[in-house]
């Protein structure tokens, strides 16, 4: 394990975790962030939403980055602030500025590091789903998937976990990404919920095995349960980027 040496950005009282979302607002950002937001305040690290193809702070102004999901895909090189996040996510990594990518973020993280993202060609997963876990910040879940393209881990990398169907986390230094989405919530859900209602992707969902209403039902009544999942990853996340003690001990 790499321990980095806890630091707090010139100006700031307090570790600063940048989140990226995409195709949306800072505010929806903090929604969006679900229980990394509330892992956040627990651990005193100051939460900066941002938004994909706006200004962005210097990596080096910013302790650790975190890049949420997108309906975008992660190798598809016609969306047009994809070019500019790449290049933005190299320079952090050349900054030694930690990032932890989530979904569509962590298929972008693999890229840039080397490894690959590509649709997923019938590899989707789609609901709660449990994986094999080789790390103990990792359960076997299950953890609430929902993607359609997926990523190979890069070759220097250590997987840390991986379902039959894709590779599904990974560490490389401080890095981390994960296919899943460890972060969510009912709140967040509904953001989800209101984006695919009445589209042909919540018309596909029968053939899927999956309903808007069983997915809303299993969130609630997993919300708790994954946040305390989530908050050991984030831990581990925090601890190797400096944004946590160390010698911080895991707790609900």
């Amino acid at each position: 394990m790499v321990i980095v040496v806890a630091r707090v950005a010139p100006g700031m009282d307090s570790p600063t975790l940048l989140v990226i979302g995409h195709d949306t607002t800072p505010e929806t950002v903090q929604v969006q962030a679900g229980t990394l937001a509330s892992w956040a305040r627990d651990r005193g690290v100051t939460l900066i939403p941002a938004v994909a193809g706006t200004e962005l702070p210097a990596p080096t102004e910013v302790d650790a980055i975190a890049v949420l999901g997108s309906v975008e895909g992660a190798w598809n090189d016609a969306v047009p602030w994809l070019a500019d996040e790449i290049a933005y996510l190299q320079r952090a990594l050349d900054a030694g500025t930690p990032i932890l990518g989530i979904c569509f973020g962590g298929q972008l993280l693999a890229r840039v590091l080397g490894g690959s993202a590509n649709p997923a060609d019938g590899r989707n997963e789609n609901g709660f789903r449990t994986i094999t876990s080789f790390c103990d910040a990792i359960d076997d879940g299950p953890w609430m998937e929902f993607h359609f393209d997926s990523f190979t881990a890069p070759p220097t990398s250590e997987v840390l976990a991986r379902s039959e169907r894709c590779d599904q986390a990974f560490r490389q230094g401080a890095n981390v990404g994960v296919q899943f989405h460890p972060e969510i919530t009912p709140a967040e859900f509904e953001i989800w919920a209101g984006r695919w209602a009445g589209t042909a992707l919540e018309a596909s969902f029968p053939d899927l095995g999956i309903s808007t209403d069983a997915l809303r039902a299993e969130v609630a009544e997993r919300a708790e349960s994954s946040r305390v999942r989530s908050w050991r990853l984030f831990d581990e996340f925090g601890r190797t980027a400096g944004l946590v003690p160390a010698d911080l001990g895991v707790h609900a």
